[in-house]
């Protein structure tokens, strides 16, 4: 008894610590997570190293907001231009697939920079930001508005009238959810390989443009895309483009979405209220 009372005697301190810190049980922070970890830097070095036309940093959101954020993880990326220019800048929003939901931080970021976001921005070689959230769950629209406010609310240089947002698998579910919900936040998107089924309402997104794309030996996510495409052209959407790279399976898909240049010359051709 005198153990079992030394326990709860622990927790209920370990408690008290938490709330007094704001933090509740299970979302205490660690070095892993945290952008003191000496592997993400060395990474994120790298990274910087070998980039020509970006400058990648760790966004490690305030406490205050990570309690309005859900499952999102504290630390997101960015890329922003090495060279700024004195004009506002578009903002793409790209969200990434199931598999970087366990992954740790240091491999999400890694991955980014191969076959992600981050790579997607040092090609177009343009002037826009690229943020990438980071989630230990499917992507929540409520979270993912709660961070949209923040970034637009502390970041002056981005233009609110050009935030675009792109994902593929779980992150091309994200993003039609995320459209779905939110259209009138976005001037384009890119929800990619994934089957929408009858999800969500097309005639709210008649005046959003939208590509959507698939590897075409990719089973049901590329005919969900082609039915997502048709939907929306049959509800009057006159902005919809779609893609199926020939030959290419789930990752392939993947990798093809994230090198498409075209897509983010396309994308940025748009904005809010003036398409």
């Amino acid at each position: 008894m005198k153990k079992i009372s030394s326990i709860l005697l622990c927790l209920c301190c370990f408690s008290a610590l938490w709330a007094q810190n704001g933090i509740q049980p299970g979302q205490e922070k660690t070095l892993g997570d945290s952008i003191s970890n000496p592997a993400i830097n060395k990474t994120l070095d790298e990274i910087n190293n070998r980039f020509q036309h970006v400058d990648v940093s760790l966004i490690e959101w305030p406490d205050a907001l990570q309690k309005k954020m859900g499952k999102l993880k504290n630390i997101a990326f960015m890329a922003v231009p090495i060279k700024k220019p004195a004009e506002k800048l578009p903002l793409l929003i790209s969200l990434h697939g199931g598999g970087g939901k366990e992954m740790p931080l240091e491999q999400q970021l890694a991955r980014s920079a191969k076959v992600k976001g981050l790579r997607l921005a040092e090609l177009t070689k343009k002037d826009l930001i690229l943020l990438e959230p980071n989630t230990a769950e499917d992507w929540n629209v409520t979270s993912l508005n709660a961070m949209l406010d923040y970034v637009l609310e502390n970041y002056k240089e981005i233009d609110a009238n050009r935030v675009y947002v792109m994902g593929h698998s779980m992150g091309g579910r994200g993003t039609w959810n995320w459209i779905n919900e939110s259209s009138n936040r976005f001037a384009a998107a890119a929800p990619a390989g994934f089957s929408a089924g009858d999800t969500g309402n097309p005639e709210r997104l008649v005046n959003l443009p939208i590509w959507g794309m698939a590897g075409g030996d990719d089973g049901d996510r590329a005919t969900g895309i082609k039915k997502m495409v048709e939907r929306l052209r049959a509800a009057g959407n006159k902005n919809v483009k779609h893609t199926e790279f020939p030959g290419a399976n789930h990752a392939a898909g993947n990798a093809a979405v994230f090198s498409s240049v075209e897509l983010v010359d396309w994308m940025l051709g748009f904005s809010r209220g003036r398409h």
